[in-house]
């Protein structure tokens, strides 16, 4: 940990207990609260979701009356208030045929074990607190830590191995004028998201060393100094984000940048946000099959996105939208990614059916230029309902070089129990070119003479299907579970005689408290 996060990591501490110890004093009118002001952790919803694949999609958030028999968690008064949350999985997972079985024909010396069974499990305890300076200015303060691991060998041919360490440490101040303006200014490990997460989202890497695989346990950036100003309806934000990578695999990526977003109602806003990766030792694969060293260094990418619901008489039927443009002079590079969503939520409807399409696009690497333009999707939020591009294929398919087409249908059976069901089709974006890393490297012949490629020969890369089923337990307690099913397309096929079909399964028991 650097020392300067330790710094903010105790201060934070020392300013959690201060509080703690000022409101402890009897006052006049103590009250127990769902949330305290300033914690970006303490709810279960699409912010703390899973990652990836096989995972339990986040529960639908329960609301519970605000008095201190139904939270003995949150206590304040007029000095502050303290949030003690305590949150965690306990999740088996199936594999079966994964990677469709391609390590046979291109590692068959690693010997890996297509068919695995493995459980993930994390717990988070952790505090906030907010501390009234004046009516109008207030100091904030979180602190978590997360033990994860997993029993077993997953997916990645991980397994019986975790780490216990800090997730969230951070400090704010907040000045609030009035009741539409308010200046937010923060630093430290804490949550940070653009839009829906299409490209900066979950800033922590799961898996490997520290377990969690799947069930993504660590979401919060390594540093984040963030600026937020709101006035009415507008945001502004300054940000500077160093991800939480991996110690097996640290790119040392760091990047700044700014976004304006206009809210015009509920769960509608338009926005838009630019950044620069002004560090970085991240390398990028590009056609046919050669390394570019730090490749994300100096990378700029400008985002657009907005969710629409334009119909006062249909309040379920909406569009989504998104748009990002990269580029980079010092290594050649343009590239672009879109996507386009149309759904209804049928919301007269006690079930509150709802069904929606979606298509996807990002931008791989031609072989036939010079020009770089395989896109990079940075630190997306990989949920089925958000930025997955298949189930199991999600895995392999990192939102580049493909093309997805996304089918969703959903349905509150019960006021407590919501079925799910997701269908994509995967298609390459750019033949013979890296769809994640370069694999599949292979001699061809072109005009007559043999070429190194890799990636696909034919654009079909699989059918996806996942299928969900949320039980909420209770108001703290929820119950997913989900089957999936990857069907290798035409361009797996024609890499290997017989690619398997790729199943996947999960029970996932989650509590937030």
């Amino acid at each position: 940990m650097r020392p300067q996060l330790l710094q903010v990591t105790w201060l934070g501490l020392h300013l959690c207990l201060a509080i703690l110890l000022a409101i402890s004093t009897p006052p006049s009118n103590i009250r127990a609260q769902d949330d305290a002001a300033g914690d970006s952790t303490s709810s279960f919803n699409e912010e703390n979701a899973s990652g990836d694949l096989t995972e339990a999609s986040p529960p639908i958030s329960v609301e519970m009356p605000s008095n201190a028999s139904k939270d003995p968690w949150s206590f304040a008064n007029e000095n502050g208030s303290v949030k003690f949350s305590f949150s965690g999985v306990a999740q088996p997972c199936v594999g079966i045929g994964s990677w469709w079985n391609l390590s046979e024909q291109y590692a068959p010396d690693a010997a890996y074990n297509p068919d695995l069974i493995w459980t993930e499990m994390w717990l988070k305890p952790g505090m906030s607190a907010t501390l009234n300076v004046d009516p109008s200015l207030s100091v904030y303060s979180g602190l978590s830590y997360v033990g994860s691991g997993n029993i077993g060998t997953d997916v990645f041919d991980q397994g019986n191995r975790g780490i216990f360490a800090i997730e969230d440490g951070y400090l704010g101040v907040k000045l609030s004028p009035s009741a539409e303006t308010s200046l937010d200014i923060s630093f430290g490990r804490q949550s940070y998201k653009v839009g829906s997460g299409m490209l900066l989202a979950v800033g922590a890497m799961n898996g490997f060393e520290r377990g969690a695989t799947t069930s993504f346990a660590r979401r919060a950036w390594e540093e984040a100094g963030l600026v937020k100003l709101v006035s009415n309806n507008w945001s502004w934000d300054g940000f500077y984000l160093n991800p939480n990578e991996l110690r097996s695999g640290d790119t040392k990526t760091r990047l700044a940048g700014t976004k304006l977003e206009y809210a015009i109602a509920p769960n509608q806003n338009v926005g838009v946000c630019y950044f620069n990766v002004f560090e970085s030792e991240y390398p990028y694969a590009a056609a046919p099959l050669a390394l570019i060293p730090k490749g994300r260094e100096n990378l700029n990418t400008l985002h657009s996105y907005a969710k629409l619901a334009p119909f006062s008489q249909f309040p379920g039927f909406y569009f989504a939208g998104d748009y990002a443009f990269q580029w980079n002079d010092r290594i050649d590079m343009a590239s672009n990614a879109f996507s386009g969503e149309i759904g209804h939520v049928v919301t007269d409807s006690p079930f509150l059916p709802k069904l929606a399409y979606c298509f996807r696009s990002f931008q791989g690497d031609d072989p036939a230029t010079a020009k770089f333009e395989k896109f990079d999707p940075l630190f997306y939020e990989g949920a089925p309902n958000l930025w997955a591009s298949g189930s199991n294929g999600s895995f392999s398919f990192l939102n580049s070089n493909i093309q997805a087409h996304r089918i969703q249908a959903s349905v509150n059976w019960t006021p407590t129990e919501i079925y799910s069901f997701y269908y994509w089709h995967v298609r390459a974006d750019q033949i013979n070119s890296p769809i994640q890393f370069g694999q599949a490297g292979r001699i061809v012949v072109v005009g007559g003479e043999p070429q190194l490629v890799s990636g696909v020969p034919n654009k079909h890369l699989s059918d996806d299907f996942y299928i969900e089923r949320l039980k909420i337990l209770n108001p703290n307690w929820y119950l997913t579970t989900g089957f999936a099913v990857s069907i290798p397309g035409k361009g797996l096929r024609e890499l290997v005689d017989d690619p398997t079909t790729w199943f996947g399964a999960l029970a996932s028991l989650a509590f937030q408290y």
